[in-house]
């Protein structure tokens, strides 16, 4: 038994340190390429994809809950009825640990990486459009607005994810359905 337990928890931080990894390699490259973007966007899409990846890492958030949250024997129940995509949200119910980690973790702590970033980045791009009003102020409030939509988002999100955990993982599914049905026509 022993050594049962000591083989899992070196996977665990195994799948910590890969998970870990992989939140490295995805901020550090999509920072590079969201600041090369800004560099010559306009105000106009700046902000809106400023919003987007802020409402990313919340609704990532929102399925990493919903899949710890929903409940198999539900699914199970659609299953049994041939409900579309039924089957394929069990995956999701019964890995809640991995999807959790990569939803939760790797892609909305990501997202909240990059809305930060890109909101610093938008600063230094429109800066002078306020002159006069300091430069650390300026990203300062940019940094805390990205933090304020992210927390505050999630937190208005997650009563919802969490009272509706089966229909989410039910659309995850349906999702899933539906590429699984697309790949296989376009391979077979």
């Amino acid at each position: 038994m022993g050594k049962s337990r000591k083989s899992n928890k070196s996977a665990y931080i195994l799948q910590g340190l890969w998970l870990g990894l992989g939140a490295f390699f995805l901020s550090s490259s999509m920072n590079a390429f969201l600041e090369k973007i800004t560099e010559n966007i306009p105000l106009e899409v700046g902000i809106p994809l400023f919003f987007a990846v802020v409402f990313l890492g919340i609704i990532s958030d929102g399925i990493g809950l919903a899949s710890a949250r929903a409940k198999e024997e539900s699914i199970l129940s659609m299953a049994s009825r041939k409900v579309r995509g039924a089957r394929e949200s069990l995956w999701f119910i019964r890995n809640a640990s991995k999807v959790s980690s990569v939803f939760n973790d790797v892609m909305g702590d990501v997202a909240a990486t990059l809305s930060g970033a890109l909101a610093v980045a938008t600063v230094y791009r429109f800066r002078h459009l306020l002159p006069g009003v300091s430069l650390v102020l300026l990203t300062s409030l940019g940094v805390g607005l990205a933090s304020f939509l992210s927390v505050g988002g999630k937190a208005v999100f997650k009563p919802l994810a969490l009272g509706h955990a089966e229909s989410i993982v039910l659309f995850l599914g349906k999702v899933r359905y539906f590429f699984s049905r697309v790949l296989r026509r376009r391979g077979g």
